[in-house]
């Protein structure tokens, strides 16, 4: 290692480190780090419990590190070269710095998360591990080998054209997953592979070739599968002592550490691009533009013949062909919303499981609990919306900057708001619809409830988007009037605010109605109220942003005027 490299390195450490506390007197960031404080002070008191020594076991330690080894390897891969600051474009990679030390310094601060985290996993488990020592410094290592080993494959992959690298990279998706199906079948007794396929004319296809089922039932599969299934906790095995495990990581750290300083690829020209390519997507992100890949291109699209997208309606067209082109936020925000569902049906299943067995007949107890944990999953499902609103951003948050243009269309601002909370508005609906049927499905609710979701969901969408685009106005609306951007943190702590307190008058109501309310529609009739509550705040906030959008439009005409 360099020792001028290692000045700049710990340099920019300290340097970020003081910028890091400095943020803290943003509202956003000093709210953020407050509830990551909270929750894990709230993790680290209960420690002791039953709950973290059962993510110990082994099969869950085991999917852990695969999941980590195959992430780093196709994460690396996706890079096609390594992402440096702007300013190591002008220092680091003209110096007379070779590639091995710029390597190492590109994995110092890596270094640093690693043992960051190995930390916080010692200090949550430590009562759960017969060596919490040994064992962090054995995550440690690992995650420091997951990084060596995304590094070579990142300047593996900008060595290697485009062609070879988009068909290697569909070649390791296929491998990852045949991986986790064999791990989730041997761990956990989850078959991925449909029953057609394991039938034995499938196999005729696959002759003679070994298919999966039979590599499967080789015997040394089984033997590996049969001591992975093994359900004891987490511990090192007394045939080699902590010691020797504590040698055999930090052998393979070594090891990896050193292939990455072997290879002969060049650095300098893939890192280049990656890096390029990284800050300009960075800076579009800054002024509310899609983050467009590389050779991505925008085509222009014709407008539909359907009389809905006429006049305002064009508004919905535009952020429908936004939202269409933001390919990669849409697959985030599903993925998201899959695992989620996947997650809250799997509730709903195993729930189904344990009150339909076997057993006495339900009892009006019974019933309660039941109605209740499905009440629960309906709020879960509505709770979805908070994380949804700031993945799908086709609202003021792009088109802040066409207000001069919004100025000039011959439409009500009270319409142009409703265009513009249209899109984000139902693909949240579409993404709560997936939890929504599987909860109807094993709910089996009466009509009134259903009336109830069906209602109270776009209600809850519609208030979020509202109280958050208010905020997206108001900062858009100093932009262009020339204010400092000073108040737009009081904005951000504002939306913070009212995100959670727009919903206040609505549950109110409903805490209230539930004492006054009694009989079988007693508890859906008060939701119901409450749901119309909510829908008054919604149009009170809409009515907000018209006059918001009405005003500023005033104020830049004012502004033209001037002299």
């Amino acid at each position: 290692m360099n020792r001028a490299l290692f000045y700049l390195w710990w340099t920019l450490l300290r340097r970020r480190a003081w910028l890091a506390v400095r943020s803290l007197r943003r509202p956003m960031t000093g709210c953020g780090v407050l509830y990551l404080l909270a929750l894990g002070g709230g993790l680290f008191y209960f420690r002791k419990e039953e709950c973290f020594g059962q993510i110990l076991r082994r099969e869950v330690a085991v999917g852990g590190a695969l999941v980590m080894l195959c992430g780093s390897v196709f994460k690396g891969f996706l890079e096609r070269g390594l992402a440096f600051e702007p300013p190591d474009l002008e220092f680091v990679f003209t110096s007379p710095f070779t590639q091995r030390q710029i390597l190492v310094y590109r994995l110092l601060s890596q270094y640093v998360y690693a043992v960051i985290q190995g930390v916080a996993f010692g200090a949550f488990f430590w009562p759960h591990l017969r060596h919490p020592l040994v064992v962090s410094a054995c995550l440690i290592l690992f995650q420091a080998a997951c990084f060596h080993v995304a590094t070579a494959a990142a300047v593996w992959g900008g060595s290697i054209s485009e062609r070879l690298h988009y068909a290697l990279r569909w070649a390791m998706l296929g491998t990852f997953f045949l991986v986790g199906a064999l791990y989730l079948k041997a761990a956990w007794e989850i078959t991925l592979i449909p029953a057609l396929v394991r039938s034995p004319l499938a196999q005729l296809f696959f002759y003679p070739a070994a298919s999966v089922p039979g590599v499967a039932a080789s015997p040394p599969v089984k033997a590996w599968l049969a001591s992975l299934a093994d359900r004891g906790g987490f511990a090192l095995p007394e045939l080699l002592g902590p010691a020797a495990w504590l040698a055999l990581f930090a052998l393979v750290a070594a090891l990896s550490l050193w292939g990455v300083l072997q290879l002969k690829a060049n650095l300098f020209e893939p890192s280049l691009s990656t890096t390029v390519r990284r800050a300009e997507a960075r800076l579009r992100l800054r002024q509310g533009r899609p983050a467009l890949g590389k050779g991505s291109r925008a085509r222009s699209r014709e407008m539909p013949g359907l009389p809905l997208f006429r006049g305002v309606g064009a508004l919905v067209w535009k952020n429908l062909v936004a939202a269409r082109r933001s390919r990669r936020e849409l697959l985030v925000a599903f993925a998201f919303v899959a695992i989620y569902t996947i997650f809250l049906t799997a509730l709903l299943w195993r729930f189904h499981q344990l009150t339909t067995g076997p057993g006495p007949a339900s009892t009006p107890e019974a019933a309660k609990v039941e109605l209740d944990f499905h009440l629960g999953v309906a709020v879960f499902i509505g709770m979805l919306a908070f994380f949804l609103q700031r993945m799908f951003p086709f609202d003021f948050r792009r088109d802040g900057r066409h207000l001069m243009e919004f100025r000039s269309l011959p439409m009500a601002p009270l319409a142009v708001v409703l265009a513009e909370l249209s899109v984000p508005t139902l693909l949240v609906l579409a993404s709560q619809a997936g939890g929504l049927v599987p909860l109807l499905i094993f709910g089996q609710f009466p009509w009134p409830w259903i009336l109830v979701f069906l209602l109270g969901y776009p209600a809850i969408a519609l208030g979020l988007n509202a109280v958050w685009n208010l905020h997206y106005l108001l900062s858009a609306t100093r932009q262009a009037t020339g204010k400092a951007q000073s108040a737009s943190a009081f904005g951000t702590l504002l939306v913070v605010a009212l995100s959670f307190l727009v919903f206040f008058p609505a549950g109110w109501t409903a805490d209230h109605l539930r004492g006054w309310l009694h009989g079988s529609y007693g508890l859906p009739a008060s939701f119901g109220v409450a749901v119309a509550v909510q829908f008054g705040v919604d149009f009170l906030l809409i009515l907000a942003l018209a006059e918001l959008l009405q005003r500023s439009e005033v104020g830049q005409e004012a502004r033209g005027r001037g002299p």
